[in-house]
């Protein structure tokens, strides 16, 4: 299967939805007293489109011979806001989805390089990304392209 990774255009808002979907609901394994992604969907895409437009955002998307396979939102400027953080800006990995039956092929790998190009390109120096703790395979990824723990936060139910 061959696989291309190119910028999201208004054409694929319905693929990109059902990404959108699948990706809170998967994390949702994680942590499930997140909302189920039918739920949150449009008001999360409205989101994502208001600030890839003030922080230099782009959608990518994996594509499979016109199909949408997963997707990466990289927000190449985004204000350090803490008064302990240094100041500038940072660039985030917002999202980043590959549809479970081709995970471990380098989808995810290819979308991260993207998102990184990116960044670059609008001038970043950093790039950061989030990742639930017991999503074991994200974590991997992610250690596995570069990126190192910076800050780690605790819960405690109570």
């Amino acid at each position: 299967m061959t696989i291309s990774i190119r910028e999201y255009a208004p054409a694929d808002l319905a693929a990109l939805r059902a990404c959108f979907i699948a990706l809170q609901d998967a994390v949702r394994v994680y942590e499930p007293r997140l909302r189920p992604g039918g739920e949150i969907v449009d008001e999360y895409h409205a989101v994502v489109q208001k600030r890839c437009a003030e922080q230099a955002g782009a959608i990518f998307l994996a594509d499979a011979q016109g199909e949408v396979v997963g997707y990466v939102t990289v927000l190449a400027r985004v204000p350090y806001e803490e008064l302990d953080d240094p100041p500038g800006e940072y660039a985030y990995v917002m999202d980043l989805y590959v549809h479970e039956s081709l995970r471990g092929q380098g989808i995810g790998r290819a979308l991260l390089a993207r998102a990184e190009a990116h960044a670059r390109t609008q001038g970043a120096s950093e790039l950061r990304i989030g990742a639930l703790a017991g999503n074991v395979g994200a974590r991997e990824l992610y250690l596995g392209f570069g990126f190192a723990p910076q800050l780690e936060i605790l819960s405690k139910a109570l």
